[in-house]
C-alpha cells in the first residue's frame, strides 16, 4: 500500500488554481489509501484522449502569454481540404521554417474542426508573432473583418487560404472557448486524426504541481463542483500567493497580510464572453454542448 494525496493543487496563472479531489474514502480523520495497482489502473482509465486533450490544451492556453486567436482553412484550389493528415503536417513544419526565417520563436496551440461538409480548418492561438508579418484587413476582404479588427497574415494566406487573426483581450475566457473545438465527436474520429487532437510548438508552459494535501479539509472540498470518474476538479480564482500551502503549513496559515483576497471557485469564464470578437466561424460551435 502507498500513502496518496486525498487533493492536489496545480497553479495555472499567478492568482488561479486547480484543485483535484480523488474519491475514495471520506472519513476526516482518515488518510486516503490506494494500492499502487488500483491507481495506476484508474489513471490509465482518466488518460483517455477527450479528457487528456481538453486538460492539455487549457494548461497550455492558460499558461503561455497568447497575443492572437488565430483560425486558418485551407483553399480548396491547392490543398484537399478533407485530408488532415497532410494540412496538419504541412503547417507545422511550414510554422517551424516560418520562425527560422522571421528569425522569431513564435508559438502556436492548434485545433482542427471540421466544416459542416467534413473540411478541415484550424483555430488556435499565438504569441510572438512579428508584427511586421501581418496587416489588417481591407476592401474588397469582408467587411465583418474589417470592422472587427481582425488581421490578416499574408504569408499563410498564399500557402493555404484564408486565415484570421483576433487581438485577445480576454485571455482567461478565451482559454476556455478554444477547449469547445474538442468535442467526444471530435475525439471519436479516431480514423481522420488518430491521436492528435491538437498540435502545438514547443515550449509551452504547463501548469505547475505545488501542492499535495493529505487529510480531508471541508473547504478544498468545495471548490470542487465538477464531477469526474475517479475525482473531482475545480478552479480558483482571486487566490493568494500562499494558497497551495495554507493547509499544512501552519506558519503560513497564520500568515496575517493586510486585506488579503478571498480565494473563490472561479465563475464560469464563458458567461459574458462574446466568441464573435475573436472566431469568424463562431456559428459553427455548439458553444454551450
Amino acid at each position: 500500500m502507498s500513502v496518496s494525496p486525498r487533493y492536489t493543487i496545480h497553479q495555472y496563472r499567478d492568482d488561479m488554481f486547480k484543485v483535484v479531489a480523488f474519491k475514495g474514502n471520506r472519513d476526516p480523520d482518515a488518510v486516503f489509501l490506494r494500492s499502487r495497482e488500483e491507481q495506476q489502473k484508474n489513471d490509465t482509465k482518466l488518460a483517455n484522449n477527450y479528457s487528456r486533450a481538453r486538460s492539455m490544451i487549457l494548461q497550455y492556453a492558460l499558461c503561455n502569454p497568447w497575443d492572437y486567436f488565430f483560425t486558418g482553412t485551407l483553399d480548396k484550389t491547392k490543398y484537399n481540404r478533407y485530408q488532415l493528415d497532410r494540412y496538419s503536417s504541412q503547417l507545422m513544419q511550414w510554422i517551424r521554417d516560418k520562425r527560422k526565417a522571421y528569425d522569431a520563436k513564435f508559438q502556436v496551440l492548434l485545433i482542427p474542426e471540421p466544416h459542416q461538409d467534413g473540411a478541415w480548418h484550424m483555430h488556435g492561438l499565438i504569441y510572438g508573432l512579428p508584427d511586421r508579418v501581418l496587416r489588417s484587413f481591407r476592401p474588397p476582404e469582408p467587411r465583418h473583418l474589417i470592422d472587427g479588427g481582425f488581421l490578416n497574415w499574408p504569408d499563410y494566406q498564399r500557402k493555404f487560404g484564408f486565415c484570421s487573426l483576433a487581438l485577445i483581450r480576454d485571455p482567461v475566457a478565451t482559454a476556455y472557448y478554444i477547449t469547445k473545438y474538442v468535442s467526444k465527436d471530435l475525439s471519436r474520429r479516431s480514423g481522420d486524426l488518430g491521436k492528435h487532437l491538437y498540435f502545438h510548438s514547443r515550449p509551452l508552459k504547463r501548469a505547475d504541481a505545488v501542492s499535495d494535501v493529505y487529510m480531508y479539509d471541508s473547504r478544498l472540498e468545495s471548490y470542487c463542483t465538477t464531477e469526474h470518474e475517479f475525482c473531482k476538479t475545480g478552479m480558483v480564482s482571486n487566490a493568494p500567493w500562499y494558497f497551495p500551502y495554507q493547509w499544512y503549513a501552519s506558519e503560513i496559515r497564520n500568515l496575517e497580510l493586510l486585506d488579503p483576497p478571498e480565494p473563490q471557485p472561479m465563475p464560469d469564464p464563458l458567461a459574458v464572453f462574446d466568441p464573435r470578437e475573436i472566431d469568424p466561424f463562431y456559428e459553427q460551435l455548439n458553444l454551450f454542448g
